[in-house]
């Protein structure tokens, strides 16, 4: 199991929201996995995406009105492969306004940025009596069900998460949020790749975010805006 860093300081107010929440990515494919796998060149890029998980970091980090999450940015090492990066989630903005109870998510294609502007509570999350110890909290589990129809044709992607209701924060990693407590676990069911709670400090100085003021678009307009641009891809090919 994993260790949970936890850095609060208990002399602040118990109303006070100002975190700092760093979580990584694993991948718990196995040798048996990866030797189904009869391409070679695919099997030695999903090897060296598998290898680079230990060099990620994300960040959530929250104040009393907004929240932010988003890739760290560093120095990795040589060898690190930068599909990594967005493998299982985890690539673009995601801002939080606590507020108005809405999330935009900053994601660039094509070399345009596109801000999609959603709800918060946009999930019917389906929270069972199921519990986990994650280093000596207690997690519930909860799942939905997302439908999509787009370039990939009509299906389900169900979501699981495990989260924590002690510490009252609807946020997450990438599109795992609106639950009644922060997330520590998130994936998608039956994916090999999950992310996981690494580290949470409470800050002393609440932490300037900024939501951007740009025009948004909904989800399916972006979704409108995706499938054209992958079938300009797909021309161009």
């Amino acid at each position: 199991m994993k260790k949970i860093y936890f850095i609060l300081l208990f002399a602040l107010p118990v109303f006070s929201q100002n975190y700092r929440i760093t979580y990584g990515k694993s991948n718990s494919s196995t040798q048996e996995d990866l030797d189904k796998i009869k391409d070679i060149n695919v099997k030695n890029n999903i090897i060296s995406i598998n290898q680079s998980f230990d060099q990620l970091e994300y960040e959530l980090l929250v104040n009393d009105k907004y929240a932010v999450f988003q890739y760290v940015k560093k120095l990795k090492l040589p060898n690190f492969n930068s599909r990594a990066i967005m493998a299982g989630g985890g690539d673009g903005i995601h801002y939080y306004d606590q507020e108005m109870r809405n999330e935009i998510f900053e994601v660039e294609m094509s070399g345009k940025k596109h801000y999609i502007k959603s709800s918060i509570n946009k999930y019917k999350w389906e929270i069972s009596n199921d519990t986990k110890v994650i280093n000596d909290f207690v997690c519930y589990r909860a799942n939905t069900k997302l439908p999509f129809d787009d370039f990939r044709g009509k299906g389900v992607i169900e979501l699981e998460v495990w989260f924590c209701p002690e510490f009252p924060l609807p946020y997450g990693p990438d599109i795992y949020y609106g639950l009644p407590g922060l997330v520590f676990e998130a994936y998608q069911k039956n994916s090999k790749i999950k992310f996981y709670l690494k580290k949470i400090e409470r800050l002393e100085e609440t932490q300037p975010i900024n939501i951007p003021d740009k025009k948004t678009i909904t989800e399916e307009e972006f979704t409108t805006i995706f499938i054209t641009e992958m079938k300009n891809l797909t021309d161009q090919n």
